[in-house]
């Protein structure tokens, strides 16, 4: 099952994309280990990883690894899935960003893995080793915004859009509100859930599988604004186990209506 370029697999039919189609933007936050990467890379391929943290290497796909600085977009005919940018330094996310905002390049879907990592060579670049004061943490949530909605944008691409975009982060219980949230300084975590459509949980469960929660709760941040076109709580599928992925999520919300209803 893949998806072509400018067209969305749906069971039975693959039709063209339209105008009032577009593709779906995530943000997933959860523990450590809970399985936010390998669903994080689970989009449309070709799929394009930005790896702040260095844990795609371990995630269910085949690979090429990129560097955007001084090699050329890789070629998806070469047989991989899944290409890695190894994010060092913030300068090169806005390096992938201006390759994907011109449209010229092959993939499908792209995450950001984390967010949080971002923010932190963010303010690296920002303070090199010094305290941040009052105009760095403005500086900071500027930036960090930007950067979020410009990706996220991407899925509404005049020319060449993606069928997903997603984030990850971690996770933390805020006090003021007593629910876990997304693991990112500042006020950028109050702006963030706001800017995707689908917000969810990730919660391992005893018996390895993963669970996706997007719906109301009295314990974690999460939401969506996809009409109810998704299950409040998912199953994550993997290689070898039934599931939701990027892509499954996204054949059931982009899928035509059945007639009758």
């Amino acid at each position: 099952m893949t998806v072509q370029p400018q067209q969305l697999w749906v069971p039975g039919q693959q039709p063209p994309r339209t105008r009032k189609q577009q593709g779906l933007s995530f943000l997933f936050h959860g523990h450590s280990k809970a399985g936010k990467s390998s669903l994080a890379d689970s989009g449309p391929r070709p799929r394009l990883t930005l790896d702040v943290e260095g844990s795609a290497y371990w995630t269910p796909s085949e690979k090429t690894y990129w560097d955007p600085l001084r090699e050329p977009v890789p070629d998806p005919r070469e047989g991989w899935e899944t290409a890695i940018v190894l994010v060092r330094e913030a300068r090169t996310v806005m390096q992938v960003y201006n390759i994907l905002n011109s449209g010229q390049h092959p993939f499908n879907s792209g995450n950001m893995d984390s967010v949080m990592e971002v923010q932190q060579r963010m303010v690296d670049d920002l303070t090199a080793g010094k305290l941040m004061d009052r105009d760095k943490w403005g500086a900071l949530l500027r930036q960090m915004n930007q950067m979020v909605r410009a990706y996220r944008d991407l899925i509404t691409h005049p020319v060449k859009p993606l069928w997903s975009m997603a984030f990850t982060a971690g996770t933390k219980l805020d006090d003021r509100i007593r629910k876990m949230r997304p693991l990112i300084q500042g006020q950028a975590q109050d702006y963030l859930p706001y800017y995707v459509d689908v917000f969810g949980y990730l919660e391992p469960q005893p018996d390895g599988t993963r669970n996706l929660l997007i719906g109301p709760s009295p314990y974690y941040e999460t939401g969506e604004r996809v009409g109810g076109r998704l299950p409040y709580a998912m199953q994550v599928g993997y290689p070898g186990r039934p599931g939701f992925t990027i892509e499954t999520m996204l054949q059931q919300v982009l899928a035509p209506p059945q007639r009758g209803r």
